[in-house]
């Protein structure tokens, strides 16, 4: 489905993309994601950014798109988030799909290429990416033994207190220290699973999750996303 600033707008196929030199302001890719994994976050920066995109859900048990299509034939990971460009160029990590929906984007998810915030931009979506979400995301696993699930519930733990002095021992409502970031919707999404997975959120975390969910561009997004459904 077509998604832009206002929601859902139809089903026609976006024009094509020049992907040469800068990406322009407004552009068209297509999303897949699944409302509440990590893909989410990558919907909730498109919807904020002002993007107009098409986007289509997966069932990660089937791997199947909502259309029917088999979606290893779109993406041989099998992974969401996947963002496809008119092109074909395909992204299936998130720090480079969020990345890329930020840098295309109108809301300043994302700091300027070449700066030192840059810099910090990245290294906080390589932490949620590489140790908040692992830590976190391993406890969806119902293989674990319950001795590796305290072990695993442990773990995460800490990668949320790690993440709490990432805001300065929570004294910041975003990474940056000033505004919403895409590193924060990534942060935030992964966060949204503890309640389901049986892991406590200190205060701190926990102000900091509410924060995020209570800001107005965030909950036009999950509205965005809920419309889709």
């Amino acid at each position: 489905m077509r998604v832009g600033t206002g929601g859902c707008l139809g089903d026609n196929p976006g024009a094509s993309l020049d992907f040469v030199g800068s990406i322009p302001p407004m552009t068209t890719f297509k999303l897949y994601y699944t409302p509440t994994s990590c893909g989410a976050a990558s919907f909730l920066a498109a919807s904020i950014g002002g993007l107009e995109f098409d986007s289509e859900t997966v069932d990660l048990a089937t791997h199947k798109t909502k259309s029917g299509a088999d979606f290893y034939g779109i993406n041989p990971k099998g992974n969401v988030p996947t963002v496809v460009l008119p092109n074909g160029t395909m992204f299936n990590e998130n720090v480079a799909t969020l990345t890329y929906i930020a840098d295309t984007g109108n809301a300043g998810l994302a700091p300027k290429e070449g700066t030192p915030e840059r810099y910090e931009f990245l290294n906080h979506l390589a932490f949620v990416a590489t140790e908040l979400h692992k830590g976190v995301g391993a406890l969806f696993n119902p293989k674990l033994s319950p001795e590796a699930r305290e072990g695993a519930k442990a773990n995460a733990l800490k990668k949320i207190e790690q993440l709490v002095g990432l805001l300065d021992d929570g004294k910041k409502s975003f990474l940056n220290g000033k505004t919403l970031s895409a590193a924060d919707l990534y942060a935030y999404i992964v966060l949204s699973w503890t309640g389901h997975l049986g892991i406590p959120l200190s205060e701190k975390a926990q102000a900091y999750f509410d924060g995020i969910k209570a800001n107005e561009s965030v909950k036009k997004g999950h509205a965005a996303i809920a419309a889709l459904q």
